[in-house]
């Protein structure tokens, strides 16, 4: 374990699925990944320190959210989860989710993943889940979250940017979209979520040290206000699977003292998911 990593540490993306005898993929599943079950996670997280974890709705299950409710009862409070949701969905069922451990909903504005991208059809799922105390996370890259961000200015649910916006570090940075992003992240309701760094390399094995400065931008701009996760385990990534001990590291480096991990391991995710 590291040095920095602090008691009570949270991985606040990843993913489970199945194992298929209890929790089988629908027929039309948005794609099929290996099994990689709550039992694994957990191995994984005892391996590295991490004592909370956040288990993000795999788009493969659409609104079938058995196995995370599952993984999250036998966790006994240790984990969260982050749900998706249509206009289908009930309240009654809103509220069970919310029993059942859910903090939070997702939008994925990515082009390769399925689901309703307008921008008024969002924000109304969004105004929804603010009552329970709930955030959205928000997975695009810069060119498509900006105008939602613009056009939700007068959301007051919180907002967390997924993935750090998917930034691509491998090449030169536009500074104008990155500005525009840092503007949003001084709202008191607009977090950001520094993962990913491996697909923000396009796939370069770690470590990352030329990516630290970037990361440490965000960090700046909203440290009370910046979580982590690994995104295990990484699903739909370009090149190998990363080392999720050097995914941890790189986190660690960009907080660069006790007091920030502190900060983006365990107050901040306490904050969004206690």
């Amino acid at each position: 374990m590291h040095t920095l990593l602090p008691a009570g540490a949270w991985d606040c993306h990843t993913h489970i699925y199945g194992p298929w005898d209890q929790f089988p993929l629908p027929a039309n599943a948005a794609y099929h990944p290996a099994p990689a079950p709550f039992e694994a996670l957990l191995e994984l997280h005892r391996s590295l320190g991490i004592e909370h974890g956040v288990l993000v709705q795999a788009a493969p299950y659409g609104t079938d959210h058995c196995a995370i409710l599952s993984a999250i009862a036998a966790s006994k409070g240790r984990y969260r989860g982050i749900g998706l949701i249509d206009d289908t969905t009930t309240d009654d069922q809103l509220q069970a989710l919310h029993e059942g451990g859910l903090r939070g909903i997702r939008f994925n504005l990515m082009g390769h993943l399925p689901g309703n991208r307008d921008p008024e059809y969002l924000r109304r799922l969004a105004e929804r889940v603010a009552p329970l105390g709930w955030h959205v996370l928000l997975h695009g890259e810069t060119d498509v979250l900006l105008p939602v961000l613009d056009a939700w200015k007068t959301l007051r649910t919180p907002l967390i940017i997924d993935h750090m916006a998917r930034l691509d570090l491998s090449k030169p940075v536009e500074e104008a979209p990155l500005k525009a992003l840092e503007q949003h992240l001084k709202r008191p309701d607009r977090w950001i979520k520094v993962s990913g760094i491996d697909r923000a390399m396009q796939g370069a094995a770690g470590p990352w040290p030329q990516g630290l400065s970037w990361v440490r931008r965000f960090l700046e701009c909203a440290p009370d206000r910046t979580i982590w996760g690994s995104d295990w385990p990484h699903p739909n990534v370009k090149g190998d699977v990363p080392d999720d001990a050097l995914l941890l590291d790189f986190v660690l480096q960009t907080c660069a003292d006790p007091t920030v991990a502190q900060a983006v391991l365990v107050t901040n995710p306490n904050t969004l998911y206690r």
